[in-house]
Protein backbone atom coordinates (compact mmCIF):
# COMPACT_ATOMS: atom_id res chain seq x y z
CA UNK A 1 0.00 0.00 0.00
CA UNK A 2 1.41 3.44 -0.93
CA UNK A 3 0.85 6.24 1.98
CA UNK A 4 -0.10 8.89 0.22
CA UNK A 5 -0.15 12.18 2.07
CA UNK A 6 -3.63 12.01 2.51
CA UNK A 7 -3.79 8.78 4.32
CA UNK A 8 -1.15 9.61 6.46
CA UNK A 9 -3.04 12.73 7.85
CA UNK A 10 -6.37 10.78 8.38
CA UNK A 11 -4.25 7.94 10.34
CA UNK A 12 -2.13 10.82 12.45
CA UNK A 13 -5.66 12.73 13.20
CA UNK A 14 -7.42 9.32 14.37
CA UNK A 15 -4.34 8.30 16.65
CA UNK A 16 -3.96 11.21 17.88
CA UNK A 17 -7.75 12.33 18.42
CA UNK A 18 -8.94 8.90 19.62
CA UNK A 19 -7.18 8.42 22.61
CA UNK A 20 -6.94 12.59 23.46
CA UNK A 21 -10.61 12.40 23.29
CA UNK A 22 -11.21 9.34 25.15
CA UNK A 23 -8.82 10.90 28.09
CA UNK A 24 -10.82 13.54 28.23
CA UNK A 25 -13.98 12.34 28.09
CA UNK A 26 -13.17 10.31 30.79
CA UNK A 27 -11.90 13.43 33.23
CA UNK A 28 -14.87 15.31 32.30
CA UNK A 29 -17.66 12.50 32.51
CA UNK A 30 -19.26 12.99 36.24
CA UNK A 31 -20.28 9.37 35.93
CA UNK A 32 -17.84 6.08 36.51
CA UNK A 33 -18.82 3.01 34.80
CA UNK A 34 -18.57 0.93 37.87
CA UNK A 35 -21.19 2.85 39.52
CA UNK A 36 -24.75 1.94 40.25
CA UNK A 37 -27.17 2.76 37.42
CA UNK A 38 -28.70 5.33 40.68
CA UNK A 39 -25.40 6.45 41.14
CA UNK A 40 -25.39 7.68 37.70
CA UNK A 41 -28.10 8.88 36.95
CA UNK A 42 -27.83 11.14 40.28
CA UNK A 43 -24.11 12.21 39.15
CA UNK A 44 -25.27 13.34 35.86
CA UNK A 45 -28.17 14.92 37.18
CA UNK A 46 -25.89 16.82 39.23
CA UNK A 47 -23.31 18.02 36.48
CA UNK A 48 -25.46 17.97 33.77
CA UNK A 49 -23.57 20.53 31.63
CA UNK A 50 -20.39 18.27 32.13
CA UNK A 51 -22.94 15.30 30.92
CA UNK A 52 -23.29 17.44 28.00
CA UNK A 53 -19.86 17.79 27.09
CA UNK A 54 -18.85 14.16 28.04
CA UNK A 55 -21.41 13.16 25.09
CA UNK A 56 -19.87 15.15 22.80
CA UNK A 57 -16.58 13.51 24.19
CA UNK A 58 -17.74 10.38 23.31
CA UNK A 59 -17.90 10.74 19.16
CA UNK A 60 -13.55 11.12 18.98
CA UNK A 61 -13.62 7.97 20.81
CA UNK A 62 -15.44 5.90 17.88
CA UNK A 63 -12.09 6.86 15.83
CA UNK A 64 -10.07 4.27 17.92
CA UNK A 65 -11.48 1.71 15.71
CA UNK A 66 -9.35 3.02 12.61
CA UNK A 67 -6.49 4.37 14.82
CA UNK A 68 -6.33 0.67 14.88
CA UNK A 69 -6.04 -0.35 12.20
CA UNK A 70 -2.99 2.50 12.01
CA UNK A 71 -1.27 1.39 14.78
CA UNK A 72 -1.30 -2.33 13.30
CA UNK A 73 -0.12 -1.08 10.53
CA UNK A 74 2.80 0.45 12.02
CA UNK A 75 3.51 -2.41 13.61
CA UNK A 76 3.60 -4.98 10.40
CA UNK A 77 0.98 -6.54 10.59
CA UNK A 78 0.98 -7.52 6.55
CA UNK A 79 3.79 -9.33 7.24
CA UNK A 80 3.67 -10.21 11.23
CA UNK A 81 1.29 -12.45 12.31
CA UNK A 82 1.42 -11.38 15.72
CA UNK A 83 0.70 -7.44 14.78
CA UNK A 84 -2.63 -9.10 12.49
CA UNK A 85 -3.64 -11.16 15.49
CA UNK A 86 -3.31 -8.03 18.20
CA UNK A 87 -4.91 -5.37 15.51
CA UNK A 88 -7.87 -7.68 14.21
CA UNK A 89 -9.00 -8.89 17.78
CA UNK A 90 -9.01 -5.14 19.63
CA UNK A 91 -10.48 -4.21 15.96
CA UNK A 92 -13.60 -6.82 15.84
CA UNK A 93 -14.37 -6.62 19.50
CA UNK A 94 -14.45 -3.00 19.58
CA UNK A 95 -17.18 -3.00 16.71
CA UNK A 96 -20.05 -2.70 19.54
CA UNK A 97 -18.74 0.46 20.73
CA UNK A 98 -22.04 2.35 19.72
CA UNK A 99 -23.83 0.04 21.86
CA UNK A 100 -21.55 1.05 24.94
CA UNK A 101 -21.48 4.64 24.02
CA UNK A 102 -24.88 4.79 24.00
CA UNK A 103 -25.05 4.18 27.82
CA UNK A 104 -24.21 7.72 28.20
CA UNK A 105 -26.97 9.05 26.42
CA UNK A 106 -29.09 6.94 28.51
CA UNK A 107 -27.71 7.79 31.75
CA UNK A 108 -28.17 11.35 30.51
CA UNK A 109 -31.83 11.53 29.29
CA UNK A 110 -32.57 9.40 32.43
CA UNK A 111 -31.34 12.18 34.52
CA UNK A 112 -33.29 14.97 33.21
CA UNK A 113 -36.42 12.58 33.66
CA UNK A 114 -38.56 13.46 37.06
CA UNK A 115 -39.48 9.97 38.45
CA UNK A 116 -35.39 9.79 39.37
CA UNK A 117 -36.62 6.10 40.52
CA UNK A 118 -37.93 5.11 37.04
CA UNK A 119 -35.54 6.61 35.04
CA UNK A 120 -32.59 4.76 37.30
CA UNK A 121 -34.48 1.06 36.32
CA UNK A 122 -34.17 2.02 32.92
CA UNK A 123 -30.82 2.98 32.95
CA UNK A 124 -30.41 -0.65 35.04
CA UNK A 125 -32.14 -2.43 32.06
CA UNK A 126 -30.22 -0.96 29.80
CA UNK A 127 -26.94 -1.99 31.54
CA UNK A 128 -28.25 -5.72 32.36
CA UNK A 129 -29.45 -6.79 29.00
CA UNK A 130 -27.83 -9.55 27.37
CA UNK A 131 -26.25 -7.95 24.01
CA UNK A 132 -24.69 -5.31 26.18
CA UNK A 133 -23.60 -7.24 28.78
CA UNK A 134 -21.83 -9.59 25.80
CA UNK A 135 -20.71 -6.91 24.25
CA UNK A 136 -18.74 -5.13 27.04
CA UNK A 137 -17.30 -8.61 27.73
CA UNK A 138 -16.00 -8.90 24.20
CA UNK A 139 -15.24 -5.45 24.62
CA UNK A 140 -12.80 -5.84 27.84
CA UNK A 141 -11.21 -9.52 26.83
CA UNK A 142 -10.41 -7.99 23.50
CA UNK A 143 -9.12 -4.70 24.25
CA UNK A 144 -7.27 -6.36 27.52
CA UNK A 145 -5.46 -9.58 25.08
CA UNK A 146 -5.19 -7.69 21.76
CA UNK A 147 -3.43 -4.47 22.85
CA UNK A 148 -0.78 -6.87 24.72
CA UNK A 149 -0.35 -8.30 21.22
CA UNK A 150 -0.26 -5.04 19.53
CA UNK A 151 1.61 -3.98 21.88
CA UNK A 152 4.34 -7.03 21.74
CA UNK A 153 4.15 -6.78 18.21
CA UNK A 154 5.59 -3.11 17.97
CA UNK A 155 8.26 -4.01 20.39
CA UNK A 156 9.49 -6.81 17.63
CA UNK A 157 9.01 -4.31 14.70
CA UNK A 158 10.87 -1.76 15.86
CA UNK A 159 9.62 0.63 14.43
CA UNK A 160 9.50 2.43 17.49
CA UNK A 161 11.04 2.47 21.20
CA UNK A 162 10.40 -0.48 22.87
CA UNK A 163 8.52 1.61 25.97
CA UNK A 164 6.06 2.18 23.36
CA UNK A 165 5.02 -0.85 22.79
CA UNK A 166 5.05 -1.79 26.49
CA UNK A 167 2.64 1.57 27.19
CA UNK A 168 0.47 -0.07 24.77
CA UNK A 169 0.63 -3.57 26.78
CA UNK A 170 -0.13 -1.43 29.91
CA UNK A 171 -2.83 0.96 29.73
CA UNK A 172 -6.15 -1.50 29.11
CA UNK A 173 -4.56 -3.11 32.40
CA UNK A 174 -4.13 0.10 34.25
CA UNK A 175 -7.76 1.62 32.83
CA UNK A 176 -9.70 -1.50 33.85
CA UNK A 177 -8.13 -1.67 37.52
CA UNK A 178 -8.77 2.04 37.89
CA UNK A 179 -12.00 2.17 36.53
CA UNK A 180 -13.15 -1.11 38.59
CA UNK A 181 -11.63 0.30 41.81
CA UNK A 182 -12.73 3.48 41.49
CA UNK A 183 -9.03 4.62 41.12
CA UNK A 184 -9.33 7.93 38.81
CA UNK A 185 -5.64 8.30 39.19
CA UNK A 186 -4.65 5.17 37.96
CA UNK A 187 -7.75 4.97 35.12
CA UNK A 188 -6.49 8.29 34.07
CA UNK A 189 -2.60 6.97 33.77
CA UNK A 190 -4.26 4.11 31.92
CA UNK A 191 -5.70 6.57 29.41
CA UNK A 192 -2.62 8.97 29.18
CA UNK A 193 -0.33 5.46 28.42
CA UNK A 194 -2.36 5.21 25.69
CA UNK A 195 -2.41 8.94 24.06
CA UNK A 196 1.46 8.45 24.32
CA UNK A 197 1.66 5.30 22.41
CA UNK A 198 -0.72 6.10 19.61
CA UNK A 199 0.94 9.49 19.92
CA UNK A 200 4.37 7.90 18.56
CA UNK A 201 2.93 5.35 16.70
CA UNK A 202 1.34 8.70 14.75
CA UNK A 203 5.16 9.97 14.49
CA UNK A 204 6.22 6.76 12.89
CA UNK A 205 3.29 6.40 10.56
CA UNK A 206 4.33 10.31 9.31
CA UNK A 207 7.86 8.87 9.00
CA UNK A 208 6.88 5.53 6.89
CA UNK A 209 4.78 8.12 4.58
CA UNK A 210 7.94 9.60 3.80
CA UNK A 211 9.80 6.60 3.69
CA UNK A 212 10.01 4.35 0.12
CA UNK A 213 10.51 1.66 2.21
CA UNK A 214 6.81 2.54 3.64
CA UNK A 215 5.50 1.80 0.15
CA UNK A 216 4.17 -1.79 0.39
CA UNK A 217 4.42 -2.72 3.63
CA UNK A 218 1.08 -3.66 3.92
CA UNK A 219 -0.92 -5.63 1.59
CA UNK A 220 -3.72 -8.01 0.97
CA UNK A 221 -6.81 -7.03 3.73
CA UNK A 222 -4.89 -5.64 6.39
CA UNK A 223 -3.49 -3.26 3.18
CA UNK A 224 -7.46 -2.96 1.95
CA UNK A 225 -9.07 -1.72 5.18
CA UNK A 226 -6.12 0.53 6.15
CA UNK A 227 -7.01 2.19 2.13
CA UNK A 228 -10.45 1.93 2.95
CA UNK A 229 -10.52 4.14 6.26
CA UNK A 230 -7.89 6.68 4.33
Amino acid sequence: MVLSRWRVAAGVVCLLLAPVGQLVQFLVSPMRQADAAASQVAAAAAHLPAMRLALVLDLPILLLLPAVLYAGFVAGAGRSRLAAAGMALTFTTALGAGYLLAQDVVVYAAARQPDRAAAAGLVAAFEGNAVVGGLVVAYLVGHLVGFVLLGAALVRSRAVPVWTGVALCVWPVAEMVGEASGAVVVAAAGFALLVIGFGVCAVALVRAGRSPEGAGRVSGPVGAATHAIA
